[in-house]
């Protein structure tokens, strides 16, 4: 017998794994989920807490425990008086986001269309855009009300807090837009092209369905992130306020379960939009 036939002999046996790859992909699925849910639960832990409270009695207090159930809080959402009346802000918040959606979406397709042509300049204008998210809130408030003030323009809320908010959430959709359009396959609209289509039908009809996801992201970015703008809305909205410049004056005045009733209603609100485009993305892909 040689040495290497002895040598082979001596080898441990190797030991089997206690984990098998599939029981072992099981188990990273179940961390992570578990990790997922918590962090979840963290986050959403607060606003259930407030929406818990709004439901106190009228005699309710800000914090447990809870003096009755009722509905009176909403009540006086609805019935409040002209010192505590959120609904012209909730209205304006509301056409305001809205109008901000629908620009931020627009922006965003068209931008992140023509990036796709790597036209001269390209690396200075995605960074141009970026600027809205690398600038501090409250120093860009205070500088466009600044600006506004030297050339004599009244702020307000459905101009000059539109165009910031708007500043604001470009960025956001306009990356969104470019993670999908990364991934689009431009041989698709070739072979429209080829087909006899023009440039406008390939986009209406090959790329715009099949991008649909990044366009209502970049609709829901423009109109949360409008919606609840706070520093930005500071020094730009001009006498007629927003919900969350409403809000805040309200809690240096007092703190009720009213605003938990309002902080409860928008969550709701939101939540209802983000399934309603959700089920609109199911209705498209089905019909594709």
């Amino acid at each position: 017998m040689d040495g290497s036939t002895y040598s082979r002999g001596l080898e441990a046996p190797k030991r089997k794994p206690l984990l098998d790859h599939r029981q072992r992909s099981r188990l990273t699925a179940w961390v992570l989920g578990t990790l997922t849910v918590l962090f979840l639960l963290y986050q959403w832990l607060p606003i259930f807490t407030l929406s818990l409270l709004s439901f106190s009695g009228p005699t309710g207090g800000t914090t447990f425990p809870m003096n009755g159930v009722s509905l009176h809080w909403y009540r006086e959402l609805w019935d409040a008086s002209i010192m505590n009346d959120f609904k012209p802000p909730l209205g304006r918040s509301f056409v305001l986001a809205l109008a901000c959606a629908v620009t931020v979406c627009i922006l965003s397709v068209a931008s992140a269309q023509a990036m796709r042509g790597r036209f001269r300049g390209h690396n200075l204008f995605f960074y141009l855009i970026l600027l809205g998210i690398m600038a501090p809130g409250l120093l860009v408030g205070f500088g466009f009300a600044l600006l506004c003030r030297i050339l004599g323009i009244e702020t307000a809320w459905n101009t000059t807090a539109y165009l910031v908010h708007v500043s604001w959430a470009l960025p956001f959709g306009f990356l969104t837009m470019l993670a999908i359009f990364n991934r689009f396959d431009p041989k698709l609209e070739e072979a429209a092209l080829t087909l006899g289509a023009n440039r406008w039908t390939a986009f209406r009809r090959i790329t715009l369905p099949i991008v649909m996801p990044g366009v209502i992201g970049s609709l829901l970015f423009g109109f949360s992130l409008s919606y609840d703008e706070f520093a930005r809305s500071m020094f730009t909205t001009g006498a007629d306020i927003t919900l969350p410049l409403a809000v805040m004056a309200q809690l240096d005045r007092q703190l009720t379960p009213e605003l938990y009733a309002i902080g409860a209603a928008t969550t709701f609100t939101s939540l209802l939009a983000i399934i309603g485009c959700s089920f609109a993305l199911w209705g498209l892909r089905r019909a594709r």
